[in-house]
């Protein structure tokens, strides 16, 4: 999300996030952070984190449109390459805010278009090996909000999950991948800041369809990690760097704990956020983006005990 004096919209919030989590507990991981990049590789507006594997980061930053693939350089990560990105048209700066790497590709979420930055444009993005986005899906069902404060998260959800837990779309039915012809092999979770609320899509050939929305038990979400069977939401410096996570009860995401940041860890601008999937001697590395490159600085990493 950048700073930017624009209109005001109407904000819906239809139950979603509002309805805030119990009190938060200790970090489960190690209290310590440090920076894990160079002075000022990235600047500002460093937004989205995505793991491909325990030796490839995905980032984004939402103004200018870049992509950037990290790897692991010592302690820290390096840029191994960058690319400029546009929607499929060849056109336009998407406010790219999320990004998540999946067995389907690579996809990125936008809540507008940075060259006509007054109007909301929510939508996901899926990108290949060029600038050009490849595919992309207008995201319906969401309420109407300031164009800065739209979709700001991105994570994936495995069919294989969803069925195994019974889960239940918002008609009460159970979920099938078969009702969603082409969509790929799982559901895409999409966090909206303004309230906190996310809102789970097939991306089919033929548009986005909505199968549920729920709360994330924050009042404002700035990323989604799904990991270990779980959906984290994590929240920046407005709600003092606060994570909650979901899992499926009864059918539906509920949340199932509430987790203060890493004691050490800088109150900032934290809107990324990304867990590694590897386990090493009982820890798995996390990474946050800090959109104002707070001390020229935009990468911190910490850790998560495996065992959570």
């Amino acid at each position: 999300m950048r700073i930017k004096a624009i209109g005001v919209f109407t904000v819906l919030a239809l139950g979603l996030g509002t309805a805030v989590a119990g009190a938060a507990t200790t970090w489960p991981g190690d209290s310590a952070t440090r920076t894990a990049d160079g002075t000022n590789v990235f600047g500002k507006n460093l937004s989205g984190l995505s793991f491909e594997s325990a030796g490839v980061v995905w980032a984004v930053k939402n103004g200018p449109s870049t992509l950037y693939r990290l790897v692991p350089s010592g302690s820290t990560w390096k840029v191994d390459s960058k690319r400029s990105l546009n929607f499929k048209n060849g056109q336009g700066d998407p406010d790219a805010e999320g990004v998540v790497s999946t067995p389907d590709g690579l996809f990125v979420v936008t809540e507008r278009d940075n060259d006509n930055g007054d109007v909301s444009s929510p939508m996901v993005l899926k990108f290949g090996s060029g600038s050009n986005a490849v595919a992309e899906w207008k995201l319906p069902g969401m309420p109407s909000v300031d164009p800065n404060d739209g979709p700001e998260a991105i994570s994936w959800i495995p069919d294989s999950f969803l069925t195994a837990r019974q889960f239940k779309d918002d008609t009460g039915k159970l979920y099938n991948p078969a009702d969603y012809p082409a969509h790929g092999a799982g559901l895409f979770a999409v966090g909206l800041e303004a309230t906190g609320g996310i809102f789970l899509y097939a991306l089919q050939d033929g548009g986005a369809k909505l199968v549920s929305k729920f709360a994330s038990g924050q009042a404002q979400v700035m990323d989604l990690e799904w990991e270990n069977n779980r959906l984290w939401a994590t929240c920046d410096s407005n709600c003092s760097g606060r994570a909650t996570t979901l899992a499926i009860s009864d059918g539906r995401f509920k949340v199932t704990a509430t987790y203060d940041r890493p004691a050490k860890l800088p109150n900032v601008n934290l809107e990324g956020f990304a867990i590694s999937p590897t386990c090493v001697s009982g820890k798995k590395v996390v990474l946050w983006s800090d959109d104002d490159n707070t001390g020229s600085h935009a990468l911190r990493s910490g850790s998560l005990n495996c065992t959570v």
